[in-house]
């Protein structure tokens, strides 16, 4: 047995980029560092881990039986969740976290429901999983500076419409490859032909009005240019090592320009 089933590791390596790249967003925005950020990233990723044991669990019990060894693992990493993150509240006094802390649990819940019935790889499972990943962007900035104030709210705006356009674009490649899912394939593509001409616009639409500066556009860009790409000229083959390291390309240069967005606003 591998190291990762041991320790009960979700195995999605973008379910990972999108817990850690909006913390780390909102660290760089916050442009400090205090021990409340080591605290939160423990907990964070405790309560994140939990999620895999958790799903163990339910499906174990949805075929009449008990799986005992990830029921431990899941108080365990909950447990370490809830250890990190009681100096956060009692000790830094960031009662911020308590609602988030719940409203991510909730995700988390329902979430893992979709997961059970084989839901979360739909659109609407994999947005509601995004909700609550990008929470850390608003928390990583609270954690640092104490503030929750709009620039918290808006870096969890923008970390979870730039990784929905992730969800529209792999979702797109992926029907693409079969091409026994014509209709699937169509609407899909017309879903996320919808969501980024509505970004696009939308985003431009708040720079040339002075609401947004144009930092905020170029962040985005990259992405949105790879989307349109491939719904005007999609591939009948997918390189997934290319594609991934694309991917981490696309959210280095997501996270440099919406941190410059900040620091210059």
């Amino acid at each position: 047995m591998s190291l990762r089933s041991r320790l009960k590791l979700p195995k999605e390596h973008g379910a990972w980029a999108m817990l850690y790249v909006p913390f780390v967003v909102g660290l760089a925005v916050a442009g400090r560092f205090s021990w409340a950020i080591v605290c939160l990233f423990i907990s964070i990723s405790a309560f994140f881990i939990s999620r895999e044991s958790l799903l163990l669990c339910w499906r174990a019990e949805r075929r009449g039986r008990k799986d005992d060894d990830s029921f431990y693992s899941m108080t365990a990493y909950l447990a370490l969740a809830a250890i990190a993150g009681l100096p956060l509240i009692f000790h830094w006094r960031l009662y911020w976290l308590v609602p988030m802390a719940i409203f991510g649990l909730a995700l988390l819940m329902v979430n893992g429901r979709q997961a059970v019935r084989m839901e979360d790889r739909t659109i609407a499972g994999e947005l509601t999983a995004l909700a609550g990943l990008t929470l850390t962007a608003p928390a990583g900035y609270y954690a640092a500076t104490g503030w929750m104030n709009r620039v918290a709210l808006l870096l969890w705006a923008f970390n979870f419409l730039y990784f929905a356009s992730s969800v529209f674009y792999i979702k797109h490649r992926i029907y693409s490859l079969n091409p026994r899912r014509v209709e699937d394939q169509k609407k899909i593509c017309r879903i996320s032909l919808a969501f980024h001409s509505t970004l696009l616009l939308g985003l431009a639409v708040l720079v040339v009005t002075s609401r947004l500066n144009l930092m905020v556009l170029a962040a985005f860009m990259p992405a949105l240019f790879r989307s349109f790409l491939r719904i005007i000229k999609p591939l009948s083959q997918i390189n997934l090592t290319r594609a991934g390291i694309f991917e981490i390309i696309y959210s280095l240069l997501f996270l440099l320009f919406i941190t410059l967005s900040f620091i210059i606003a």
